[in-house]
Formats: structure tokens, C-alpha cells, sequence
């Protein structure tokens, strides 16, 4: 996996919630649907169709919710300053600084593990091995841009708000 480091300001997103916990891997299971669902009912072209668009790049924020695992996850866009429509769940990812990390690529059956296990890299070997503590005034979230818009060399960024040594 590559990784580096990046200082960035706030984003307002619009999209779709999802209450899950990370109790028993549930969110593991959960989110991987919720993408599913979201892809194939019409919800991502009706977001994207949205004039408050601002970028169509896609977001998987982790917003906690409780000390016991409890998390809302939502898919958004990036908008801008015009009115977003009620039925869209709006959200902020503060700023922070962040490690930022590349998934390897994969083909479009094996990317939800891809980034399942770029997760757990992350946490139970860079972690451990960098010294660096996890912000926890930051969200984190994965980044799916157009490198992610292909059947083959998937790939996204997943984005861990990080205290600075």
C-alpha cells in the first residue's frame, strides 16, 4: 500500500446514511451492502444527477457515534453552495491531517475485500509500527475517485485523520 501524509479543509457532503456498529464486524458485513444497494437502485444516479454536486468523486465517511462501536456511515458527494434537497443526509468532515493510504488494485469481485484488508493493515500493522495516534476529533473515510470507475486496477484511498508527531 502507498501512503502519505495531507493537511485538508473541511468537505460538505450529501448522500445517504447508515446506522451500523463495528461490534461483531457488523459494519464488515453492512457497508459492503449498503454500496450494493446504493449502486443498483438508483440512488447514486439520482445523487449525482443533484446541481449541488460539486465533485462527483465518492465518500465512505465513519462518523462515530458511541464508545461502544455505534457508527453512522455515509456515501456522499462533495457540494456546493447551492440548497441540497431534504431527502439527501447532509454531513462535514472536519478538517484534519490525515495519513492517506492506497488500496492495491483489484478487479471489481475482489475490491470490497481489497479494502477490507487495506483496513485492517492499517490498523494492525501501521499503526503499531508508526508511532502515530489516530485523531479522534477527525472522521476517517475512503476516497473513490475515478481510479475506482474501472473493472480492472481498482483502487481508492482510505483517509485516517492523524495527530501530527
Amino acid at each position: 500500500m502507498e501512503m502519505r501524509f495531507v493537511t485538508r479543509k473541511s468537505i460538505k457532503l450529501a448522500g445517504y446514511a447508515l446506522e451500523t456498529s463495528s461490534r461483531n464486524g457488523e459494519n464488515t458485513k453492512a457497508v459492503p451492502r449498503f454500496w450494493e444497494a446504493y449502486m443498483s437502485d438508483g440512488r447514486m444516479k439520482k445523487l449525482h444527477a443533484g446541481n449541488f454536486v460539486k465533485n462527483h468523486d465518492e465518500y465512505g465517511v465513519c462518523f462515530p457515534k458511541d464508545a461502544d462501536g455505534g457508527l453512522e456511515y455515509v456515501i456522499g458527494v462533495e457540494i456546493n453552495e447551492e440548497s441540497v434537497p431534504a431527502e439527501y443526509h447532509t454531513c462535514e468532515i472536519p478538517a484534519a491531517s490525515y495519513a492517506v493510504f492506497s488500496t492495491p488494485p483489484a478487479g471489481a469481485d475482489g475490491f470490497s475485500k481489497a479494502i477490507q484488508q487495506a483496513w485492517s493493515l492499517i490498523w494492525n500493522k501501521w499503526f503499531p509500527e508508526s508511532g502515530r495516534r489516530i485523531d479522534e476529533a477527525g472522521v476517517c473515510f475512503e476516497l473513490y475517485d475515478e481510479r475506482c470507475m474501472t473493472e480492472t486496477g481498482k483502487v481508492c484511498e482510505i483517509w485516517i485523520p492523524i495527530i501530527q508527531n
